[in-house]
Parts: structure tokens; sequence; C-alpha cells
């Protein structure tokens, strides 16, 4: 299972998770460095958030692949696994 997790790295190479997280075991995870405009954007207010995601929600919906079953969480994690030959 992929999950995905926001932290920040201190020039020393300190990484701090910015929210909890548990692991069963020792996990191997990949980190992703994001240009510095990214952390240092000014929080958005509720107006601006409530903006932001009537945009977003513009775009619900508007991919279709022809598969009714497409959203369907299960489908996709049987498509996932046949296609790198795992099983469930």
């Amino acid at each position: 299972m992929l999950t995905t997790i926001e932290a920040e790295i201190d020039t020393d190479g300190t990484v701090r998770l910015l929210e909890p997280i548990t692991v069963e075991k020792k996990s191997r995870a990949i980190l992703t460095l994001l240009d510095d405009e990214n952390g240092n954007r000014k929080p958005m207010s509720e107006e601006e958030a409530r903006l932001a995601e009537e945009r977003f929600a513009r775009w619900i919906g508007s991919a279709k692949s022809g598969n009714p079953r497409s959203a369907d969480n299960e489908q996709i994690d049987d498509d996932l696994a046949r296609e790198y030959g795992a099983t469930k």
C-alpha cells in the first residue's frame, strides 16, 4: 500500500513528519523534494479555500474511462495486482 504524508527536511538532513503515521514493520520510503516556494506559501483564507475547492470539483467525474466500475476501489486494487503480478 502506498501512503503519502508531508514532511520537512532541515538543511542538516533531519526529516520531520508533519502528520502522524503508523507502520507495522520496517518500511522503505521515497522522498521527493519540492521547490521552496511550495513550503513558503501563505495559508489560504476560508474563502480562498472554498473557491479552490469549487474549481477543483468541476473536474470530478470529467474523465470517462468507458468502464462503469473504474472508480470502484476493489476493481482498482484488482487491476493493479494483475498489472504487477501480485495476488491478493
